[in-house]
């Protein structure tokens, strides 16, 4: 199927992962909802249009069939199930992860992490600090919070980029689900034994309350539901801190505010914001119509997918001035990073403050960091941020 629109129909999967924000932009002044042949989908990309498609649960759901995650966290999961389902595997998912119940263990939890983490930085020399501090505090604190804190740092960043690959594998290379497919057999192994245990003796862990929570008393969920759920919960719970983080570093020294942020880290939460708005780490929300409906002139037939790129919404000219540059002080909207309606994102608490405590310790033990002459390097369109971001840490 053709979009009709030359320019667009000539888009590729490798030009959207090497920087989608100037394809986004032409969409929003020329076609703000269209259909990408690429995609297989329609993308709508300007802020209004985006909110109201998501806040509308009548008008659209979790598509029935989405291959590319269907292949990766299997049938049914929380990203792709609607209704009583959906309610369910959300139950699971939950309970620690709310604001109430985040409140009360974050801090012992991650604090401890951040701050070895970041006492164990080099002074003066050249450091990745994705690599070495920002996706290592990221994964041991979610690795914690799940229950098995006893997997190593390098192992964890592993299985989450081999799982990120596969669930953003568009162009259905089989080598990138095989691989997929033995980093998942090699999540279970490991899980098996965690989860045995924890079937007799609950803990506050997730695992635990994957495994119990909204189940009848006597009964746990199965195996696939678990091994599901936790494989969102990786891709997504190590995604969000760790990258949010590194996004806002960039922002931060790119616009020479970092020194700000050092002289009053109050100041951190306001910079995670403008972190997620600049770049988004799930950059479109996907769904399936349930009627027909016509948005900004384009006709969507019922039953079509739809991505609502929340990326492109953050970014839009109508609503911010500049949008295409970092800037601590920003005034405007809300972004809409962490998508709307049912599939709000269910980390979105954990996720900021881990982000928020990195950066704190960071800070401590770096007043004074600058880019290298390394710099950085990002790729992604529906998983995007710095995969390598060389600093120097003067005074670390």
């Amino acid at each position: 199927m053709s979009s009709g629109v030359g320019w667009i129909d000539d888009i590729d999967i490798n030009a959207l992962e090497t920087d989608p924000y100037p394809l986004y932009m032409r969409m929003r002044r020329e076609a703000p909802c269209v259909f990408v042949p690429a995609l297989r989908a329609y993308l709508i990309t300007t802020y209004d249009e985006v909110r109201e498609f998501l806040a509308d649960s009548e008008l659209s759901h979790a598509p029935n069939a989405q291959p590319v995650l269907e292949r990766t966290f299997g049938p049914q999961n929380i990203l792709t199930s609607n209704g009583d389902l959906h309610r369910d595997r959300r139950a699971s998912v939950d309970p620690p992860l709310r604001r109430g119940a985040v409140s009360t263990y974050v801090d012992d939890l991650v604090r401890p992490i951040a701050t070895q983490a970041a006492g164990a930085l080099s002074a003066e020399a050249p450091i990745d600090i994705v690599a070495e501090y920002l996706e290592p505090v990221s994964t041991r604190a979610l690795a914690t919070m799940l229950g098995i804190g006893h997997v190593p740092a390098d192992v964890l960043r592993r299985w989450f980029h081999t799982v990120i690959g596969a669930a953003s594998n568009y162009t259905f290379a089989e080598d990138v689900f095989e691989k997929g497919d033995e980093v998942i057999a090699e999540i279970k192994q490991v899980l098996e034994p965690v989860l045995t245990r924890l079937e007799t003796e609950p803990d506050n862990s997730g695992l635990s309350h994957l495994l119990h929570a909204g189940m009848p008393a006597g009964q746990v969920r199965s195996r696939e539901d678990i091994y599901s759920s936790f494989l969102i919960e990786l891709a997504g719970g190590m995604q969000e801190p760790g990258h949010v983080s590194a996004t806002t570093l960039l922002g931060l020294l790119e616009e020479g505010t970092y020194g700000e942020i050092v002289a009053d880290p109050s100041l951190i939460p306001v910079a995670l914001a403008e972190g997620l708005r600049w770049v988004a780490p799930v950059g479109g929300v996907f769904r399936e119509t349930t009627r027909d409906v016509v948005i900004r002139d384009q006709m969507i037939p019922q039953g079509s997918l739809v991505y609502s790129m929340v990326a492109s919404a953050n970014r839009d000219e109508q609503k911010f001035t500049n949008g295409d540059r970092y800037e601590l002080h920003r005034e405007g909207p809300t972004h809409m990073s962490f998508g709307g309606g049912r599939h709000f994102c269910a980390g979105n608490v954990f996720g900021r403050e881990v982000a928020r405590i990195a950066l704190e310790e960071l800070v401590k033990v770096a007043p004074r960091l600058r880019l290298a002459e390394d710099g950085w390097a990002m790729r992604g369109w529906l998983f995007r941020s710095p995969q390598e971001l060389h600093v120097i840490a003067e005074g670390a």
